[in-house]
């Protein structure tokens, strides 16, 4: 059972799992890197980081020691639109779970000296994530997709903008981003509900309501065929998007079935027919990429040199083929792997607090698992051979080999 209450303009949602032995608390900060003003960018990540350094009654060994001594996982991540905290714990912790991750959010004091340390940590994750050729062909490909837009600029930022960052700009940025209408608090586990709701009232009553808005600017999407040269390389990456829509389009679940069918898994056309049999590729996959007003179907591949071509030519065709040659008894083997995999990817508490804050920040409500397959299972076979006709099409794509052509 799931119940949402409002506490200072946030939604705190919370899910009753009843046999699990595991609390856990997701809060997802409603805003992004592409939400950065031109002077932040690479700030939410870095704000991120910072989070994990210390607050006025905790040092950063005393955070992670916390958690740790339970057995339990704190966690952050940072994408374009979001930045997200998660932390689980056996369910006898979960107090001591939410007065970390609050404390993280509400009392963190970035202290001098942990910000240029924490510079010089985040320069090396910028450079581990330079030299790494999958990474570094996302982050082209993202850039070309999305010319001098936020959404194409790297998540990390750069050198020069993290050397920038100064102590003043993380407390306003905490002040703007962290209030009432930028959070979304989801828990998951066996506590009492109304238990859960007095702790979060407790953390959030005296929070500023309001601060950043997220952009709804919906960013241009880029149509291009090229070809980059990378250094060191021995193979080629195949990057390709078709452009499709955002994360709360009314195709969402006939597009996430039309995937499944095209590139996810190893039963999918471009699994069998591009590295079973013609051997091009050890790693071929597709999967939709949504973003906040944005949205792709994003295929990725790695090839020999000598191979990139026939493997751009072969996925390509693969594609503009699929309006025309889908079958219903693969349409219903799609739909049968996206209800399953939905269902499987729920086992966990924590899995159960991000999706609906997830589905929260998506659809400013909680669509219930049940409701989920009742949306997939009401999509029928002539609306996703209709989506592929009208998205898997000429000249609505951007292709990328990247490597050692």
């Amino acid at each position: 059972m799931t119940e949402i209450k409002t506490i200072s303009e946030a939604p705190v949602i919370y899910c009753k799992v009843s046999d699990s032995p595991v609390f856990a608390i997701s809060v997802c900060i409603k805003c992004g890197s592409r939400d950065e003003k031109e002077n932040e960018h690479g700030l939410t990540h870095f704000f991120e980081h910072m989070i994990f350094k210390g607050t006025k009654k905790r040092n950063a060994e005393d955070i992670s020691s916390e958690i740790e001594a339970l057995g339990g996982e704190l966690d952050a991540f940072t994408t374009r639109d979001n930045l997200c905290i998660t932390c689980k714990v056996p369910y006898v912790g979960f107090k001591k779970s939410l007065d970390v991750v609050f404390d993280m959010l509400l009392n963190s004091v970035f202290r001098e000296k942990d910000i240029q340390l924490e510079k010089q940590v985040v320069k090396e994750e910028l450079r581990m994530a330079k030299e790494n050729h999958d990474d570094s062909g996302d982050e082209l490909f993202m850039s070309l997709v999305y010319p001098e837009r936020e959404l194409g600029r790297s998540i990390l930022g750069d050198e020069k903008s993290i050397d920038s960052f100064t102590r003043k700009q993380l407390f306003t940025y905490a002040k703007t981003r962290v209030c009432g209408k930028n959070l979304i608090v989801s828990g998951a586990g066996k506590i009492d509900e109304e238990k859960f709701f007095a702790l979060v009232k407790g953390y959030l009553q005296d929070i500023e309501t309001n601060g950043c808005v997220p952009s709804d600017n919906s960013q241009p999407f880029a149509f291009f065929d090229k070809r980059v040269k990378r250094d060191g390389m021995d193979g080629v990456n195949l990057y390709l998007g078709f452009k499709t829509f955002p994360a709360n389009h009314k195709d969402r679940f006939a597009l996430s079935i039309l995937n499944n069918i095209l590139g996810d898994g190893m039963s999918s056309r471009l699994f069998l027919r591009i590295r079973e049999e013609a051997g091009l590729a050890y790693s071929i996959s597709s999967f939709p990429l949504y973003h906040r007003n944005e949205g792709m179907l994003y295929i990725f591949g790695s090839t020999s040199k000598g191979k990139e071509n026939e493997l751009k030519n072969r996925v390509i065709e693969e594609c503009l083929s699929l309006g025309n040659t889908i079958q219903e008894e693969e349409f219903e083997k799609a739909k049968g792997q996206l209800i399953g995999n939905l269902s499987m990817g729920l086992e966990t508490s924590l899995s159960k607090s991000m999706f609906n804050a997830r589905n929260y920040g998506v659809y400013q409500k909680i669509h219930t698992y049940e409701h989920i397959v009742e949306l997939i299972e009401q999509v029928d076979f002539f609306k996703v051979k209709k989506l592929a006709e009208e998205i898997l099409i000429k000249d609505n794509f951007s292709v990328l080999l990247f490597g050692n052509v």
